[in-house]
């Protein structure tokens, strides 16, 4: 346990110093940019709590919900949204700067400003919730799932940013498209474990779907009280299916818990104990699009997945897919199991989307 949690420190240090160098390459661009001269050891302190506010309100808010850490992460989370792009901006000015010479402050000045274009635009177009119908081929599935509306939510992210309000508004899209069967994909939480934070997926409970309302756990699950967020999550009408695999009118429904398949041994045998029939159609939910070819080798027709995000702002979605290759966002097929990764309808971090949409995915068989 020692050890660990030396780790999780020397974690957590190498974190706030690589943001603190980070915000200090942006400070010295816009130094650079307007000919302040000397150091000002104000900013140098300011800069330093800009360093550790991504941290520090993700951990207060594991512990605490209320109206100062509900402010105080929405200003440090929004300050890195923008912050992605102030560095960028910084980095292609400080290497411009070489080449454009005396011109190079009227281009830093045009970088910067479509950069806070970009972060305000970014905030509005998270509010949007798009969406977006999806069809799909399942081998051999009965002819009345034709008919049939399949909607697949996830990564809310309820904490200290996305709390009732943004369960509400979703929940009033799903009641405009009348499913027939709800799934949610993990990360339903944000991790915390406040008091207060189970009550705002209690309105989950209002809504009418003819065959039910399913979960499966994701990452954010595992970082803080999962049999506290089991208890909420059941509360709210919602069935929890972990490792496990229910039918629904002839179609496998398969659902395996994050951690749990975490490491591609572990992942295989639970897929090996679930016995899937490969003459059958099935749909499997996980968190993570991960180890694709286990669960295309098991048999199954059709999997869903979030987790991703599609990286939130553009251009960060090309680091996703050295992680993920194609499988980081849309449908995608491998031999004959079709792959579906949705951007997830919440956010994680910064409440800002670039190049991306907050999505609610309906699927049409």
């Amino acid at each position: 346990m020692h050890n660990s949690r030396k780790s999780i420190l020397i974690f957590i240090f190498i974190i706030i110093a690589i943001l603190y160098l980070a915000n200090l390459v942006v400070y010295e661009a816009t130094r650079t940019v307007f000919n302040v001269a000397g150091t000002s050891y104000l900013v140098m302190s300011i800069l330093g709590l800009f360093g550790i506010s991504f941290v520090a309100s993700t951990f207060l808010g594991m512990r605490y919900y209320n109206v100062f850490t509900r402010i105080y992460s929405t200003i440090a989370m929004t300050w890195m949204g923008f912050f992605v792009y102030f560095f960028l901006a910084s980095v292609m000015y400080l290497l411009e700067a070489v080449y454009i010479g005396d011109h190079s402050k009227y281009f830093a000045i045009a970088i910067f400003g479509l950069t806070i274009l970009a972060g305000v635009y970014g905030i509005f177009h998270k509010r949007k919730l798009v969406i977006k119908e999806v069809k799909v081929e399942i081998p051999n599935v009965p002819d009345h799932w034709h008919k049939r509306k399949i909607v697949w939510i996830s990564d809310l992210h309820i904490g200290q940013i996305n709390g009732k309000k943004s369960v509400e508004k979703i929940l009033k899209e799903l009641v405009k498209i009348s499913p027939d069967l709800v799934f949610i994909g993990g990360d339903l939480f944000d991790g915390s474990s406040a008091d207060g934070i189970l009550k705002c997926i209690l309105p989950f409970k209002d809504i009418s779907v003819p065959l039910g309302i399913y979960f499966v756990m994701g990452n954010h699950e595992g970082f803080g009280n999962g049999e506290l967020f089991s208890k909420g999550i059941s509360l709210a009408g919602i069935k929890i299916l972990n490792n496990e695999k229910i039918i629904i009118d002839n179609l496998q429904i398969i659902g395996v818990d994050y951690l749990n398949t975490a490491k591609e041994s572990d992942y295989k045998k639970i897929l090996d104990s679930l016995e899937i029939d490969k003459n059958t159609p099935s749909i499997l939910l996980k968190h993570e699009p991960s180890f694709i070819k286990l669960a295309e080798s098991a048999g199954v027709s059709l999997q869903i997945s979030g987790h991703t995000h599609r990286a939130q702002q553009w251009p960060l979605e090309y680091f996703a897919r050295m992680i993920y290759g194609r499988f980081t966002y849309g449908l995608n097929r491998l031999g004959g199991m079709q792959v579906y990764t949705s951007s997830g309808v919440g956010t994680w971090g910064p409440p800002i989307r670039v190049g991306t949409d907050c999505e609610i995915v309906v699927f049409k068989i």
